[in-house]
């Protein structure tokens, strides 16, 4: 099992109201970030509509690593600062985790600063350069969202 983490901050046009509802809005995510989020299926909503749990096929795309990973997510509200993407484990008992979480902070009324904060523990080979790789997929997380914005 190896860890990954990373970050990636930017700063959208857009007020946090609107940054947190396009973020939050995760069923939409293959639509502004085709290459990272490939599928998003709404397993179960909350009692205010938005998607509790969700079936996803996420991708990590490093130079030359192109690898999907099917996972359900439980997705984590804290109105308007934080949305996270956390990893349901299966039956199977396995140890992997893995959860993309937002951070939205104001920058005045009319500009967010987005943080994309990666962890995980995955089942990857010994010698496949991580760092680079949970860079990348952080730093892709945030670029589309930010021009989606």
């Amino acid at each position: 099992m190896r860890q990954l983490t990373a970050t990636a901050t930017g700063v959208a046009a857009t007020s946090i109201e609107r940054s947190y509802e396009h973020l939050l809005d995760v069923e939409r995510y293959p639509q502004w970030y085709p290459d990272g989020a490939k599928r998003v299926e709404v397993l179960e909503r909350d009692a205010d509509g938005v998607a509790a749990t969700v079936d996803a096929v996420l991708a990590a795309v490093a130079g030359p690593l192109r690898r999907d990973f099917p996972v359900r997510l439980a997705v984590e509200r804290e109105r308007p600062t934080r949305i996270a993407l956390a990893r349901v484990a299966d039956d199977r008992g396995d140890h992997e985790a893995l959860t993309i979480a937002w951070r939205l902070r104001a920058v005045g009324e009319a500009e967010t600063e987005i943080t994309v904060e990666l962890g995980a523990v995955l089942d990857l080979p010994p010698f496949l350069p991580i760092d680079p790789v949970a860079r990348e997929v952080a730093n892709g997380f945030l670029q589309a969202a930010l021009r989606s914005l």
